[in-house]
């Protein structure tokens, strides 16, 4: 099972040209490939994962905050940026990778937004503007992490 991670924010805003302006500013290269609801890019060697970035509506997701504490939410819309993890990649590298490209994404929107990890796990949100950590996130608190995700609360 490949690790993913989704980037859902509650806008009709579609994130793709969020995203494609990022790697062109940094001078990444990427290739894209048109899918059903969206846009795949791919960017295994560069920065460790691939994206699929997609539009919803009427959408309803849970997703775990603690062991014993779980949150439901129903949202009109939502564009998502899911991240697809090659495991082969530097591990610590790769969630730097994302936290840039998810910080630039959130830096271009104001509305709340949900990191979650394989789809259930709370990693971060920003609600009302207000970014937050789930401390309960093990796996998010190195030092260097830490530091970029401050950069963008």
């Amino acid at each position: 099972m490949a690790l993913t991670y989704r980037l859902r924010i509650k806008t009709k805003i579609p994130l793709l040209n969020f995203v494609e302006k990022y790697l062109v500013e940094n001078n990444i290269l990427f290739s894209r490939e048109s899918i059903n609801k969206g846009v795949n890019i791919y960017l295994n060697e560069a920065l460790g994962f691939m994206i699929s970035v997609g539009s919803f509506e009427n959408i309803f997701f849970d997703y775990l905050v603690s062991e014993n504490h779980s949150t439901e939410e129903e949202w009109d819309y939502s564009n998502d940026i899911y991240f697809i993890i090659d495991k082969s990649y530097d591990s610590l590298l790769v969630r730097l990778n994302m936290i840039e490209i998810c910080s630039y994404v959130l830096s271009n929107t104001n509305e709340d937004a949900r990191l979650l990890f394989n789809g259930d796990i709370l990693v971060f949100e920003r609600t009302n503007g207000i970014i937050t950590t789930n401390k309960n996130f093990g796996f998010w608190n190195s030092d260097d992490l830490l530091d970029k995700m401050k950069l963008i609360m």
